[in-house]
């Protein structure tokens, strides 16, 4: 219903007793966003001018805008919120202290324990959010790899992933991932090595690739670009 809101940057919060918000001018009419502590740090200064993807949540007693700087973890959002027993204030908490890859590497690898770091999620919760959401999350980090990461190549990206070495990359982006590397930027490396050299084409080159020398040649770039 309310997909994003672009404005300027009016005030940010980084703690009340409802936790990280920002207000958005937009066109004169104050939008107050909760956000994540991630989100929250990444808000430009006073003034300037900002899009926050948002997600509108009704409750039988109260209406709340809630947004982020990024889509991706608004899409993360909203997944987190289909769980039972994960409201607004729970996936907040979650994103606030866990990054996105974080959370999603640990639902797909079925490893509760990570999720506990957050405050408010305990064991039985953790569990239970692992059993409900593995197979929604592993669609969604699966089937819509373009408009979940955000990156400038995503032509080259897409081709990547629909090479016959799909898998290899599958295989390299887990163990980086694992690793604690943002999605965006194991999308920017995989797009620099996936460049041909000499008289290959490009489908050739990326054919050539096993997940070792992908894992290799990405933590180079990382290493040298992050």
């Amino acid at each position: 219903m309310l997909s994003f809101v672009s404005g300027l940057v009016a005030e940010k919060v980084l703690d009340s007793p409802r936790g990280a918000y920002l207000v958005v001018d937009s066109h004169g009419i104050g939008f107050e966003i909760l956000t994540s502590m991630h989100s929250i740090q990444l808000v430009p200064d006073l003034g300037e001018s900002v899009r926050v993807y948002t997600a509108l949540i009704v409750r039988e007693d109260s209406m709340s805008l809630v947004g982020f700087v990024n889509r991706e973890e608004r899409d993360l959002f909203l997944i987190l919120q289909t769980a039972s027993g994960v409201g607004t204030k729970v996936a907040l908490s979650l994103l606030s202290s866990l990054s996105v890859s974080n959370i999603a590497q640990a639902i797909v690898a079925e490893d509760y324990k990570p999720l506990t770091a957050a405050k408010g999620v305990g064991g039985k919760l953790a569990q239970k959010m692992v059993l409900e959401l593995k197979e929604k999350m592993s669609q969604w980090r699966g089937t819509n790899p373009d408009t979940v990461y955000t990156f400038p190549d995503s032509e080259k990206l897409t081709q990547v992933r629909k090479s016959k070495n799909a898998q290899s990359f599958e295989e390299a982006e887990s163990v980086l991932l694992s690793l604690g590397y943002h999605p965006e930027e194991i999308a920017r490396s995989f797009v620099f090595i996936h460049t041909a050299e000499g008289d290959a084409t490009e489908e050739e080159h990326l054919e050539k690739l096993s997940a070792e020398i992908i894992l290799r040649d990405s933590l180079r770039w990382l290493a040298q670009s992050v």
